[in-house]
């Protein structure tokens, strides 16, 4: 499995390599403010291959980067690095993940931040040159805002319409080519790049947590409610994946990643490592 990987090349489009870099705060509130042009107080919270899941009924997501700013707005991050047909619904399902996450966590619909779903693609994903697309709900019949707070964002690496600023520019030429350094910023998360590339201990993690398991996690989850398992084994289910996730993480964070492989196949060993790191 080794060999499939070459750790060398693995830059900020790898979507695991993107989420390990912009879990630092700094970084992140650089990078959305970069794509939306906007100014953020602060990053409240960041979480990288975050679980999402809108209920019994829906399809669940793990989303790349899952932020939340001081104005309690919520954004969700995705590295999309080739073409994929029904992106614009994949997209709606995440905004639909990200909305009701923040619903879960207790605010009323008049309460809740605002919701964005930010795709980072290399390719145009939908053929017309704009370097961001921008999508809000509109009134059909007079082009009016609904104004509800949602919006769905694509960043084209390989756009040439549109003015956003040296900066974006200079982030758009460095997702296409890695060697292409022309602001501060990009040098900043070209070094947190190099940084995570050179970490064994991310390396070993990385090997685990391919792409390939993400779906595999969602799609399990479809089969159990499927074949008829009452929702609370489903939601059990939920739960023991969450679990995973974030026993992932920490193991990575105290340099045991490899640990994680056999415990999947020892119930003894990951209950006594959800212990020990209080993984509820």
């Amino acid at each position: 499995m080794r060999g499939d990987i070459d750790f060398d090349r693995l830059g900020i489009t790898d979507d695991l390599m993107f989420g390990t870099v912009f879990q630092d705060p700094n970084l992140c509130q650089g990078l959305i403010e970069l794509l939306l042009g906007i100014q953020v107080e602060k990053i409240e919270f960041v979480e990288r291959q975050g679980l999402l899941d809108a209920g019994p009924l829906s399809r669940a997501g793990i989303v790349d980067l899952l932020v939340r700013d001081g104005a309690g707005n919520e954004y969700d991050v995705e590295m999309q690095n080739v073409a994929t047909p029904g992106i614009a619904r994949r997209a709606r399902r995440y905004l639909t993940l990200v909305d009701a996450n923040m619903l879960d966590r207790g605010q009323r619909f008049e309460d809740a931040g605002d919701a964005i779903v930010i795709f980072i693609c290399a390719n145009d994903p939908f053929g017309r040159g704009w370097k961001r697309y921008d999508f809000m709900r509109t009134c059909a019949q007079d082009g009016q805002p609904m104004d509800d707070g949602t919006s769905i964002v694509f960043v084209n690496a390989a756009g040439t319409r549109g003015d956003y600023g040296d900066e974006f520019d200079a982030f758009l030429r460095y997702l296409s080519n890695d060697t292409v350094i022309e602001s501060d910023y990009v040098r900043s998360v070209d070094d947190a790049v190099r940084g995570v590339r050179d970490n064994p201990q991310w390396r070993r993690y990385r090997m685990l947590w391919s792409e390939k398991y993400r779906d595999e996690i969602a799609d399990a989850m479809d089969e159990g409610r499927a074949s008829g398992l009452a929702e609370g084994e489903a939601i059990g289910a939920r739960r023991r994946d969450e679990q995973l996730a974030r026993l992932a993480r920490a193991l990575e964070g105290a340099g045991r990643a490899g640990e994680l492989a056999d415990a999947l196949g020892d119930e003894a060993r990951l209950g006594a490592l959800l212990r020990e790191f209080d993984v509820k």
